[in-house]
């Protein structure tokens, strides 16, 4: 007997509909008899037929025009976790979901009717229920059979729960592999762009200090000085010039080294796990701004806090993106007035949407593109920083499906937008 376990979905349609071709052909009516002895090879199809539903792999369910399950295979079986005989003679709709259910009688009747196919004869992805009320994946391919008197159709479905699963990964492993790619290009940036600045600041002062060494030599080689005098030129080498190449030279030095540590502290983010759960950004906000109560008298600053929906985050990566961005609003007030910052939020489209404004000096519209940029600061004489913040705070919210943009305008004031995914009630 041919192996039917290991033939193609088209081939088992192929077979199915070559096997119900004696049913529709030879009926009791057409033999003039209420009972008519099967031939030979009508015996045979059957037992083929019977053959290719008990050992096909995909679950194999026939359905009449009313939508009455008529067979189901021992594939089936499996996939929904019933026995045959608990779906036999009931609607085929016990095998979905709703609102699949409710309509699914609606769209036989239709095709009965017009002729308008959905699946039959085509064949797509679907969702079905098990007994114990599972949902799942599914591809199904329906084939129609016209016998004599009526019509059957036969569905082939198969359980895609897996290839789901592995869909999901490689979608996942495509999203990281972006996230690396972008982080490769931060890489070369830095290396073409930021680091080229102190290497050529280091480059250049060595040789000022090459030439000022072979100078100061030459001069200690002169023996045409009168001992005791007093040599300007030394003096200017060895108080001046020497001093001076040394300092440029360990500046670039230590802003290469600072430049490395912060990118490495990039770089470490697209590493560090995450731990998704349900926040309470009230409290987490409310416990940020206990730890910048100094700082914001000090300043003679206001912050204002409205009620903030939940979100669903990692707790210390999103604690980190709301303290520098409140950071930043005091850092950057306006001097000739009260700073004022407010935090607000609300739900939109499944989304918590968190705004953090204030009315400081504001970004001009041309830098605004540009804050989020690696080692980017908009005011480099502002005080101590690398130019991180942002750009570490937008990889953080990335990771965590969430976003960040701004909003600013030169001496009005600055309003940063965080989205995040809502909790589900």
């Amino acid at each position: 007997m041919k192996d039917y376990s290991k033939m193609t979905r088209a081939e088992l349609l192929a077979r199915v509909r070559e096997l119900e071709e004696p049913r529709r052909t030879t009926s009791p009516e057409s033999a003039g008899s209420k009972a008519t002895k099967r031939t030979p090879e009508q015996s045979d199809s059957a037992e083929r037929l019977r053959a290719i539903l008990e050992t096909a792999v995909e679950g194999i369910i026939t359905i009449d025009e009313r939508g009455i399950v008529e067979s189901l295979n021992p594939a089936a079986e499996q996939i929904f976790g019933y026995r045959a005989i608990e779906v036999i003679g009931k609607n085929v709709s016990l095998l979905m979901p709703s609102p699949y259910r409710e309509t699914h009688d609606e769209y036989i009747g239709n095709y009965l009717r017009t002729g308008q196919a959905k699946i039959i004869g085509i064949g797509r992805e679907v969702v079905g229920q098990r007994k114990d009320g599972g949902v799942f994946p599914m591809d199904l391919a329906v084939s129609e059979v016209k016998l004599t008197d009526r019509r059957l159709f036969t569905g082939f479905v198969r359980d895609i729960t897996e290839r789901k699963k592995v869909d999901a990964r490689l979608a996942e492993l495509a999203q990281t592999l972006v996230e690396k790619n972008k982080e490769l290009e931060t890489i070369v940036y830095v290396a073409s762009h930021d680091l080229r600045s102190p290497l050529v600041n280091i480059q250049g002062f060595s040789q000022e200090l090459t030439r000022a060494c072979s100078r100061l030599k030459s001069r200690l080689e002169d023996g045409s000085r009168p001992p005791g005098r007093p040599d300007p030129e030394l003096k200017e080498l060895l108080t001046e010039d020497i001093p001076e190449a040394l300092e440029f030279i360990q500046a670039g030095v230590a802003k290469i080294d600072a430049l490395l540590a912060g990118f490495l502290r990039y770089s470490r983010l697209g590493r560090a796990a995450l731990k998704l759960e349900r926040l309470d950004m009230n409290g987490m906000v409310a416990s940020i701004a206990k730890s910048m109560e100094y700082q914001m008298q000090q300043a003679g600053a206001q912050l204002r806090i409205e009620p903030l929906p939940n979100c669903v985050g990692d707790a210390t990566q999103v604690n980190q993106v709301f303290s520098n961005l409140l950071d930043n609003a005091l850092k950057y007030r306006e001097p000739k007035r009260p700073g004022i910052i407010e935090v607000s939020g609300q739900i939109e489209s499944g989304r918590a949407v968190y705004k953090v404004s204030d009315n400081g000096i504001g970004i001009a519209a041309e830098h605004q593109g540009k804050i989020f940029e690696i080692f980017h600061r908009l005011n480099p004489g502002a005080g101590e920083g690398e130019g991180l913040g942002l750009t570490i705070a937008q990889r953080i919210l990335e990771r965590q499906d969430g976003r960040i943009w701004v909003e600013s305008q030169m001496g009005k004031g600055s309003t940063f937008w965080v989205s995040l995914p809502a909790t589900k009630r």
